[in-house]
């Protein structure tokens, strides 16, 4: 059973890679869709960036669905094991929650200054969500490094 998880995940891993290398080459290589002016300057617009943007949102809500899933199964069956140490596991999530609801109240729902950008998608909760996925994730990449040096540290010290 472990042979055919693991054949099929590289399967998947290797197709969503080389889709994502496609997209990415398409962006550079894929011709132009006109030009956006800028004061006196031109800046090209690449064709595919729709398809690479659509693609990047898949990949995000593809991830978080699997993530939320599997952390939703795996709560059940520690749960039906031992109610106790299940409760623990909720931690990590309460952290997240609380990293996210921090950096939400760090945003600022001010309008952001976008060159060639006429909508209003940018000034009041839009803009305050765009800071706080900023702020989580300057949050979650310093918990990261934390986290491999701590364990680094462990590795020597045990």
């Amino acid at each position: 059973m472990s042979k055919i998880v693991e054949k099929i995940s590289t399967f998947t891993i290797l197709i969503l890679g080389a889709v994502s290398v496609v997209l990415v080459a398409l962006i550079y290589f894929g011709g132009s869709a006109g030009s956006l002016t800028v004061g006196e300057e031109s800046l090209d617009v690449p064709k595919f960036t729709d398809a690479l943007l659509y693609w990047c949102y898949a990949l995000i809500i593809l991830t978080i669905g699997i993530t939320i899933a599997l952390t939703i199964v795996g709560f059940v069956k520690k749960f039906i094991a031992s109610p106790a140490s299940a409760v623990k596991t909720l931690v990590p999530l309460a952290i997240f929650v609380l990293i996210f609801v921090v950096a939400w109240f760090l945003g600022s729902p001010e309008k952001v200054s976008i060159i060639g950008y006429e909508g209003d998608e940018n000034v009041g909760s839009w803009a305050q969500f765009t800071d706080m996925l900023i702020y989580a994730i300057y949050a979650l990449f310093i918990g990261l490094a934390l986290t491999i040096a701590g364990a680094g540290i462990y590795r020597k010290v045990k």
